[in-house]
């Protein structure tokens, strides 16, 4: 009897052992994939930034060197999706494209179309809103005002993602608002002289219903990610990207035509001072790197934290307006800008408690298993 209790005791332990040898796997299994997460949203980070810098100082760079049209303005910030077509053709794991496709059901071509259809001609809008804002607003002003779009995104998050509002987020929204809006009460100067109340009212009115709309779309984005593109691989991310800017570019172009603006292309060229196309080629990559950084926020975060790397470019293009354009920095702008950055602490800082939150939880789960099986020795 007492032998046949050490060897149920033994056995035991063995069991014990090797749950805890399941454990420590499953734990650095774990570590391991938030380490590749976490390194792939730092390099949809950079994307972003880099992209959201280059692309709203060339755009202002558009309009001072003589240019003028709208169109194309908005038909540059999409017209870089060709450059996705090596990643897009490029061949993934078989065995991973295997197990994904047994494991999720693909969406049809017509849905599939229909949602890149519709993102891309709301993407249109929301360009010419932006293009508008850029034209009427300094650069710095302009970052200033879409920094609204992380209130915005908060509460369509909300409304169509889940996303939880704490009381830290909704300071971060009530900051962010008022950082975005301070700055109507002031005149600017810059290269282009003083812009008047009337421009500095339209650019503002633009820039705010362009990151209503960009905040809408995001969440959108990540709606389709749930419900229809349901695939972990980045390659939808490269897809979604691609085909969105092929049909934001189709429309852009059409509205270049129908418009009758493309018989001023010529004169345009003629009267831009330097560098035309190495402007809009520059522009259309700098804007492609950004959405392609942006939506693989989106797939790998969420559209809340999508919107909050963006909020932060805005801070970043406000100092590389100054260095390179010459914007002048006033100090309603410092107060707006010290507001965002509170904003921008207060969402980091819920971040942290999430974080803090989640890897409690996961210490209380792993104590839980180790009682059950200490309770059966």
């Amino acid at each position: 009897m007492e032998g046949a209790h050490e060897k149920l005791l033994h056995l035991t332990f063995e069991e014990v052992e090797g749950s805890e040898t399941c454990e420590n796997a499953k734990t650095s299994s774990l570590e391991s994939s938030k380490f590749i997460l976490w390194f792939q949203i730092f390099i949809f980070t950079i994307f972003v930034l880099a992209g959201q810098v280059v692309g709203t100082l060339l755009g202002r760079v558009y309009y001072e060197q003589g240019g003028n049209s709208r169109w194309i303005a908005t038909l540059a910030q999409t017209a870089g999706f060709p450059i996705l077509l090596p990643f897009i053709c490029y061949p993934s794991s078989k065995n991973h494209n295997e197990q994904e496709e047994l494991s999720v059901q693909q969406p049809s071509i017509f849905v599939r179309a229909s949602v890149y259809i519709f993102l891309g001609l709301f993407q249109v809008a929301n360009s010419m809103l932006f293009t508008l804002g850029v034209q009427h607003l300094p650069a710095s002003t302009y970052s200033l005002v879409s920094g609204s779009q992380l209130a915005f995104n908060a509460l369509t998050s909300f409304l169509l993602n889940g996303q939880k509002i704490t009381p830290i987020i909704l300071n971060s929204i009530v900051l962010l608002s008022f950082s975005s809006s301070a700055i109507i009460f002031q005149n600017e100067t810059g290269v282009r002289g003083e812009v008047s109340h009337k421009s500095l009212l339209i650019g503002f009115t633009a820039a705010t219903f362009g990151s209503l709309g960009y905040a809408l779309q995001f969440s959108l984005t990540e709606l389709a990610f749930q419900k229809v593109f349901k695939s972990g691989t980045l390659k939808v991310v490269m897809k979604m990207s691609f085909f969105i800017g092929f049909f934001v570019t189709i429309a852009s172009l059409t509205g270049l035509f129908a418009s009758g603006n493309w018989r001023d292309l010529d004169k345009e060229m003629g009267e831009y001072r330097s560098g035309y196309v190495i402007n809009l080629v520059c522009t259309a990559i700098s804007w492609q790197l950004y959405a392609v950084g942006s939506i693989g926020l989106v797939f790998k975060a969420s559209s809340l934290f999508s919107n909050v790397i963006i909020n932060l470019g805005t801070s970043v293009v406000l100092i590389f307006a100054m260095v390179f354009l010459k914007d002048r920095m006033t100090g309603l702008k410092v107060l707006s800008l010290l507001l965002g950055l509170w904003g921008y602490a207060s969402y980091i800082y819920q971040h942290y408690l999430d974080d803090v939150e989640a890897k409690a939880g996961e210490v209380k789960s792993l104590a839980d298993d180790d009682e059950f099986y200490i309770s059966r020795i």
